[in-house]
């Protein structure tokens, strides 16, 4: 069924929640073709690359309400909202990409980059562990290796001293 996107009404809300409900991609049934939505999410990369990254996240976002099976439209996604700093929403975006394949450790190297950008040094050490072991398991994503393994070395590294100062009861 095709849906009138121009002229929406309650008529059309059964149909609507029937496709969302069966887990297919809606793109075609809003009007939009593969080759179109192929032709979008280039459109999008060239926006983000060229830094006008509320551009590039419409497109992101109308992608991902065409087919959100396409990990592509989720990482772009999540990708614009992390650097305009808004952490919380990229990691559900990336989170949404690494749902669609936990082997792939690049979302969840992003997610450890927002967890770091808002302080949470324990769920970025968590996710840069699963990432680390992913890429090391799966040859396709051994390329991913080395950067992993630099990031967990800094924030080893970078790991908060004890405080030394003694307390009053020691004597200090």
């Amino acid at each position: 069924m095709r849906f009138d996107t121009a002229r929406f009404d309650r008529e059309q809300l059964p149909a609507l929640l029937g496709q969302v409900l069966s887990g297919e991609p809606m793109g075609p049934d809003l009007g939009y073709s593969l080759e179109a939505q192929e032709a979008m999410y280039a459109l999008a990369y060239i926006l983000y690359s060229q830094r006008r990254f509320e551009d590039a996240m419409r497109l992101f976002c109308l992608l991902v309400m065409c087919d959100h099976l396409d990990r592509r439209y989720h990482m772009g996604m999540g990708a614009c909202l992390q650097v305009q700093g808004q952490h919380a929403q990229a990691i559900r975006s990336y989170g949404a990409a690494a749902n669609l394949d936990m082997t792939d450790p690049a979302p969840f190297m992003h997610v450890a980059e927002c967890h770091l950008a808002v302080g949470d040094r324990r769920l970025a050490r968590v996710a840069l562990d699963y990432a680390l072991v992913q890429a090391r398991a799966h040859e396709r994503h051994r390329s991913h290796v080395p950067r992993l393994e630099a990031m967990t070395a800094l924030l080893d590294a970078d790991r908060p001293k004890a405080d030394t100062t003694p307390t009053p009861q020691e004597g200090g």
